[in-house]
């Protein structure tokens, strides 16, 4: 089995592609805890039934090492290049913008929130995002390559190295490296709080950090190299490795590890809340956690490797892939009835609505002459004209709300207007 020492320059991750294994990357862990709304019914969904958005081309030429959803509506992915790439509202990624080039590729991305993100590269540089503003590279550890990154809120970011080093962000300045796992590579770092932050290495240890101290590293997954790990809280985190184990901690102890995930690498994980977590792996497939049990690989795209996936909530994932596509669940909401049949005044008139994607179930609203009427939880529209004539009726299509702990609930929402000829 192919594997890759994460210690490695990330200029030199893109010469992986195409050979036994793609790309080893890591997941920023900004994780914002989100309300589970029915997870088992959201977690069949999704990966029993694969119903990802297909891949999208986003940064073409490129090999996307990471990406960070503070929020449904705001994702970050960076890549090998320095190249920046921002999801949106409107659930379309802007083109990708140069913010790190030459300095060894972005191996890692965190957003506290949509107005503050931080971005790390492989000589030791970080780039930080606030309020729509990508300002000039700050050497914080000169020379090495930092693999991870992860911020909680803009006062406190976590980075680690190649080295063993770590160094810790307070919203003004950061720390000098410090060496807190001698001998090995620090592959992954998620802070849920302020207070607690877990760390992974290739040596197969974990160390976790109190705010104020490191412990020493543990041996959690002996003989693998882990990939990725992330925290929904300091009670549950989850880390994956390069021959499909995973591993979680309670709070006081991490599992054995178990194999979720036949021979494949996974290469990143993203605990969205108490009930569920999500992993991606090298060969296209997604699982996820319940919090007692992992579901089966669901292949979501099929051809190539799943670098990076970031959930932050139980109710929306963003993953990227090793060629620079991205992939989204659920799928964009779409209304896909693109034309209304025609009808005969004073004759019976029904036709049935259809949209896909968004998180289901849907509410439908319509602008319609007086003789018809739309069933909100159909979208069967019905009646008997009264007259000929020709209308333009709006349609309004709208999913389940998503609530966030702290913040105003978020839905989808798509319109179109449609011709409606009565003869």
């Amino acid at each position: 089995m192919f594997h890759i020492v994460r210690s490695m320059r990330v200029a030199a991750r893109a010469d992986i592609i195409g050979r036994h294994r793609g790309p080893r990357v890591v997941l920023a862990a900004a994780i914002v805890a989100g309300t589970v709304l029915a997870t088992s019914s959201i977690q069949s969904a999704a990966f029993a039934s694969g119903i990802w958005s297909a891949p999208t081309l986003v940064d073409s030429g490129a090999v996307p090492t990471s990406v960070s959803c503070p929020t449904v509506k705001f994702c970050i992915a960076v890549d090998n290049s320095g190249n920046a790439v921002i999801h949106k509202r409107n659930n379309t990624w802007e083109a990708p913008n140069p913010i790190d080039v030459g300095d060894g590729g972005l191996s890692s991305v965190s957003c506290a929130t949509t107005l503050f993100c931080m971005a790390v590269d492989g000589v030791g540089n970080e780039k930080r995002y606030a309020y729509g503003t990508w300002f000039h590279a700050v050497s914080i550890d000169p020379g090495v390559a930092l693999d991870s990154l992860s911020c909680v809120k803009n006062t406190l970011c976590v980075a680690v190295d190649g080295s063993g080093n770590a160094l810790v962000y307070d919203g003004t300045a950061w720390t000098s490296p410090v060496d807190i796992d001698p001998g090995n590579s620090l592959t992954s770092v998620s802070c849920p709080k302020v207070s607690f932050c877990a760390v992974i290495d290739d040596g197969a240890n974990a160390l976790t950090y109190n705010g104020t101290s490191w412990s020493s590293p543990v041996s959690i997954d002996s003989g693998n190299t882990l990939e990725s790990v992330s925290c929904a809280s300091p009670i549950l985190c989850a880390a994956v490795d390069d021959n499909g184990n995973a591993v979680t901690y309670n709070g006081t102890s991490w599992t054995s590890p178990t194999n979720v995930d036949g021979a494949h690498s996974l290469d990143s994980v993203s605990c969205a809340a108490a009930g569920l977590c999500v992993a991606v792996d090298d060969s296209g497939n997604a699982l996820s956690y319940d919090g007692t049990s992992w579901s089966g690989a669901t292949s979501i795209d099929s051809s190539n490797a799943l670098a990076s996936v970031s959930c932050p909530t139980a109710n929306f994932c963003a993953a990227v892939d090793s060629v620079g596509n991205a992939l989204t669940f659920p799928p964009p909401l779409v209304i896909t009835t693109t034309s209304l049949p025609a009808g005969i005044h004073g004759h019976f008139y029904s036709t049935t609505l259809a949209g896909t994607g968004g998180n289901p179930p849907y509410k439908w609203f319509a602008t319609l002459p007086r003789s018809l009427r739309i069933n909100r939880t159909t979208g069967v529209i019905s009646g008997t004209p009264r007259r000929a004539s020709h209308f333009v009726v709006t349609v309004t299509l709208l999913d389940q709300k998503i609530r966030i702990p702290g913040r105003s609930a978020t839905q989808n929402r798509a319109v179109a207007s449609l011709m409606l000829t009565i003869s």
